[in-house]
């Protein structure tokens, strides 16, 4: 149940990033996958130190995967689809 609900978090943070501000062509795919990642990375930490289960939904847990996944997408875009100030 936990797992499901970080793949979910991890994939309406990354819909709603991509509303807020798209990115090119093809990056959309790229943002969503870094951003499932993100979410399990934290669901998997919290995990680790006893705070949540795969099996349950912590609300500790939820905040993690929802913060992982945000700062995996803030890294994705600020690699691949950041456009330097001067050519």
């Amino acid at each position: 149940m936990g797992l499901s609900i970080w793949v979910i978090i991890g994939v309406l943070t990354g819909i709603a990033v991509n509303s807020f501000r798209p990115v090119p062509r093809g990056g959309f795919v790229v943002v969503l996958v870094m951003a499932v990642a993100g979410a399990l990375t934290g669901g998997y930490i919290c995990a680790a130190l006893n705070i949540g289960t795969l099996a349950t939904v912590e609300p500790k847990a939820l905040l993690a995967a929802l913060l992982g996944s945000a700062l995996f997408v803030f890294i994705t875009r600020k690699l691949f689809f950041h456009k330097p100030w001067m050519s």
